[in-house]
Formats: C-alpha cells, sequence, structure tokens
C-alpha cells in the first residue's frame, strides 16, 4: 500500500491500532475508575475490620437484644397443643343417700315385745303370737317385707289362744305353757292334704308319732314307726283330726333338744286354750299355710 508521506502513514498506523482518536482515552478513563473502586472497597474492609475488633462486643449484644425483642412480640404461628382435659358437663354431686324407712309403729312395738332389732332379722316373713297370759288368748300378726324395705302386715291379724298354763320363757315337759321366743318355721303337717303351702308339707299315716317321753333319745322327734320303740309316751299324730288337720313345726327345743324343756309346740287348730301350742281357726291356719315360704325364711315370735 502506497502512502503519500509519513505522516499519512503515522496516522494511518494510529487509526488501525486504535480505531478512534479517542479510544485511548476511553482506556485510560475505565482503568481510573476499577483503581479508585479497588481502593473504596479496600478502605471499606479494613474499616469493617478495625469496627469490628474494636466494638464487636458491643455490637453482638446490642443485635441480640434487639433479636430477642423481636422474637417476644411475635406471636406463635399457632399455639402450642397440650392434651385435652375433659371437664364434667356438670359439677359432681355426692351420692343421693335412701332416707330411713319408716316402718309401721305396730310392727315396730311387736319387735319390742320380743327384744329384737330390725337388724336382727334374717327373712322376709314374721309371725307374731302376742299372748295374753290373764285371758290366756293371743294375737297372731303376719308380716311380710317388701320392695322399699317396708314391713307391711299380709295376712290377719288372727285371733287365738296360748297354752292353758299361760305363757313363759322356761317351759318343763310337763307343763302346758307356751313358749316365749323367736323361733324359725320349719315345715307343716297334717291329717288332711297340703292346702298349698310353700313350706315343705307332709300327710299323716298310721305310723306317725310324736316322741313326749324324756326318757327316749327321741324326745321331742316325728317318728315314722312303732318298732324298737323306747318311749312310754307319745302323740299318735293320725288320730289328732281336730288339733292336727294341720299344723305348723317350728323350732322350740328342737335343734338341741333338752330333755328339761317342753316338746310338742305347734300352731295348730284350737278353740280354746291349748297344751302349750298356739291355737288358731282351721281356716285361719289355712290361710298361714298358703302364705308361708319356704325361700322367705319365716319366722314365728311369740310374746307375752
Amino acid at each position: 500500500m502506497a502512502y503519500k508521506n509519513d505522516k499519512t502513514k503515522n496516522r494511518r498506523r494510529y487509526r488501525s491500532r486504535y480505531r478512534s482518536a479517542h479510544n485511548y482515552k476511553q482506556q485510560r478513563s475505565s482503568s481510573s475508575k476499577a483503581a479508585v473502586l479497588v481502593a473504596v472497597l479496600t478502605f471499606v474492609v479494613i474499616a469493617s475490620l478495625v469496627v469490628v475488633f474494636t466494638f464487636g462486643d458491643s455490637i453482638y449484644t446490642m443485635l441480640d437484644n434487639a433479636l430477642s425483642e423481636i422474637t417476644a412480640t411475635e406471636a406463635p404461628t399457632q399455639a402450642p397443643t397440650e392434651k385435652p382435659t375433659e371437664k364434667p358437663t356438670e359439677p359432681p354431686t355426692e351420692a343421693e343417700t335412701d332416707p330411713p324407712v319408716q316402718q309401721d309403729e305396730q310392727f315396730m312395738q311387736l319387735l319390742t315385745l320380743n327384744n329384737m332389732e330390725e337388724s336382727d332379722i334374717k327373712g322376709s316373713q314374721l309371725v307374731f303370737v302376742d299372748g295374753d297370759e290373764s285371758t290366756l288368748t293371743c294375737k297372731v300378726y303376719c308380716y311380710e317385707k317388701n320392695s322399699d324395705g317396708v314391713w307391711v302386715q299380709a295376712i290377719g291379724p288372727f285371733d287365738g289362744f296360748i297354752g292353758e298354763a299361760g305363757i313363759d320363757e322356761m317351759v318343763s315337759p310337763y307343763e302346758n305353757k307356751t313358749p316365749v321366743g323367736v323361733f324359725a318355721i320349719e315345715y307343716a303337717f297334717g291329717t288332711q292334704y297340703n292346702p298349698g303351702t310353700g313350706l315343705d308339707y307332709s300327710q299323716f299315716t298310721i305310723y306317725d308319732y310324736w316322741i313326749t317321753d324324756p326318757a327316749s333319745i327321741n324326745y321331742n322327734r316325728w317318728m315314722t314307726s312303732s318298732e324298737n320303740k323306747d318311749w312310754e309316751s307319745a302323740q299318735w299324730l293320725y288320730e289328732y283330726t281336730r288339733s292336727y288337720p294341720h299344723a305348723i313345726v317350728f323350732d322350740y327345743n328342737r335343734s338341741n333338744v333338752d330333755r328339761s324343756q317342753g316338746c310338742a309346740k305347734f300352731i295348730h287348730v284350737s278353740d280354746s286354750q291349748t297344751y302349750g301350742g298356739v291355737g288358731i281357726a282351721e281356716s285361719d291356719i289355712e290361710s298361714l299355710l298358703y302364705w308361708l315360704n319356704a325361700s322367705a325364711t319365716p319366722y314365728v315370735c311369740i310374746s307375752k
């Protein structure tokens, strides 16, 4: 390539190297800015380090306090859950106690006559025989306990008779006295058929005897045979059609027989004083038998 002169040549070279007359200045300007930026950044870093090393503890404390306040004021996004405790819908109330049962006044008087308390009663049927020694008569009351615990008069009262020698706690084998006390009712028997009682019942045969001889080992026992007898006296039950069409045996001198005490004391049929039993009309004893039930553990309570 031919140049007109050296000046043109140099100018051409200048243009080809820098392309523009302003590129040189621009490059110098960019380099200066970069150096200034580096210097500023260096200063900032050094200053920051100086501040951190000098005031680091104070700054840390200040920032920690600020963060604590922010944390304390911020509400938790969800309340902590605890196991719910069930609260009763109604305040607990004390168990109601039933009022004491009010018993019939006559019933309580009959208990007193027999030196008994309600807690002494084992069953739910009681036959009270209230004897009058001056007239040799008695009143027979029949009480049963209902579902509410109240003793109510079930049947009767019936008019009756006691022993012709009176009524007493102690009765010898030869005294026609009615014994006083509280006795379990055991069973019933008679010359006639069972009238429909809830007690065990037996109808007499010609072989039935009630032993009245205190010398016998079978004293105050019901025997069903006369063979090999060891007694001198006994009631031949089969012939007692007037007194024992139906009769009720109770536990007087029966569990542990005492030969010094009386025997053959029954509730039976009679229209006058007895030989020591309790006598009532035949229709009344049938009502009594129909009412009595072994499952009710009945007792007879004889008082004067």
